[in-house]
């Protein structure tokens, strides 16, 4: 006869399969997972020619994983184009983060084009006519470019980290790694330690502001249509934001994924909790990306560029690295909602130069583990019509006339 405690313990037993069951078609367990392919794409070099250029831009962060791009491919190089419909709306309402993500992975091209032996010259909005054509990577002939730049090995294995980190001061030949690179046109980068006195400020207006964001309505639906809490969604989808890219272990989330799904309400708390409790006081320095309008369209996708190559020096050096943008996020809003700057006003005490904006902001430390891969759309799914007619023959004409 079966006792009690047989039965306890088949019950437990069966529990465990059912969380391990969920976790496994939540995509939290086990590494197979159609819309994480693009990263073993591109490790794998799957793409060739100026295709490898957008198998590397695909890869590049963006504000809720919104992914905001299209490309057009041609012989001589790729344009890149603005898709305003992948939008966060009162999150973003002037597009500041989304023209950032499209500056990462601008980057990431520029980047890969050296693994292609091709020098590549980067043309930022090149058609007044269309705005929304943000980039055109131009790429010259065989041999004709640099060795492969020392961060091409990194674009795949950048990932956003968001869990529990260690803490703590970091030495000084990391902090220095994280800004070895060119100055960016209008663009400072602004570090400073957690504990310092500007690190606290800088923790206790992102916890206000994180605050602020939770308790508007409007901004958190706007975030939450971003969520994809059923890996049915995540595989059609391939973006977003999932439990498994939350920082919390692939356990706990199973657990979470067994519940019925966030209300953009409790998203928020979840949210406010995390930043206030984890994200805040695990970090080792803060940091700003400034220019002197964050909303001019050149700045803000030079201001992904800069994100981008700060989160690849921080994934070289063994570091981790996560968006705070709750400041400028809030910042923004209260000027969409015409109120009185008070956010704006805050964050001057962070500042050397008043005159120079926050347009991006960001934590980075050290963790037990790297983070694991965000979900991504294939190159497949983001090429657009082929490069325009006009583009080829200006660039043959440049050639004299030879290709």
């Amino acid at each position: 006869m079966i006792n009690r405690r047989q039965i306890m313990a088949g019950a437990g037993a069966l529990a465990v399969a059912g969380v391990a069951g969920r976790a496994w078609q939540q995509g939290l367990l086990g590494s197979s997972h159609p819309a994480l392919a693009a990263w073993d794409d591109w490790s794998r070099q799957r793409q060739a020619g100026a295709l490898r250029l957008v198998g590397g831009a695909v890869l590049a962060a963006s504000p809720h994983n919104t992914q905001p791009w299209a490309f057009a491919v041609g012989r001589l190089g790729v344009d890149i184009f603005e898709v305003p419909g992948r939008a966060l709306g009162t999150m973003d309402p002037f597009g500041r983060e989304r023209l950032a993500g499209l500056g990462g992975a601008i980057h990431n091209m520029a980047l890969a084009s050296t693994a292609l032996g091709r020098a590549a010259r980067v043309r930022l909005l090149p058609d007044p006519q269309n705005p929304q054509h943000v980039a055109r990577v131009l790429l010259g002939p065989d041999n004709s470019g640099p060795a492969p730049h020392r961060l091409v090995p990194f674009i795949g294995q950048r990932h956003t980290h968001r869990g529990a980190w260690h803490g703590g001061a970091l030495a000084t030949a990391k902090v220095k790694a994280l800004l070895d690179f060119p100055a960016f046109p209008d663009v400072r980068v602004l570090l400073f330690e957690a504990a310092s006195p500007r690190g606290q400020r800088f923790a206790k207006l992102t916890g206000d502001a994180t605050a602020a964001i939770a308790g508007d309505a409007a901004m958190m639906a706007d975030s939450h249509r971003w969520f994809r809490h059923e890996r049915s969604v995540a595989d059609v989808q391939m973006d977003g934001l999932t439990l498994a890219t939350s920082g919390v272990s692939p356990w706990l989330a199973a657990g979470a994924a067994l519940l019925p799904a966030q209300s953009a309400d409790s998203e928020g708390r979840y949210w406010l909790a995390a930043t206030r409790d984890t994200h805040l006081p695990t970090a080792s320095l803060f940091g700003l990306i400034l220019t002197p309008d964050p909303h001019d369209r050149r700045a803000a996708l030079l201001v992904g560029g800069a994100w981008q190559r700060l989160h690849l020096n921080a994934t070289a050096a063994g570091l981790v690295a996560q968006p705070l943008n709750q400041l400028p996020e809030i910042i923004d809003r209260q000027v969409q909602l015409r109120q009185p700057p008070a956010f704006a006003r805050a964050v001057d005490a962070l500042l050397d130069d008043p005159a120079w904006r926050p347009s991006f902001a960001f934590r980075i430390g050290t963790a037990d583990a790297p983070a694991g891969p965000a979900l991504r759309r294939p190159v497949s799914d983001v090429l657009g019509p082929p490069a325009r007619l006009a583009w080829e023959v200006e660039q043959w004409r440049e050639a004299g006339g030879a290709f």
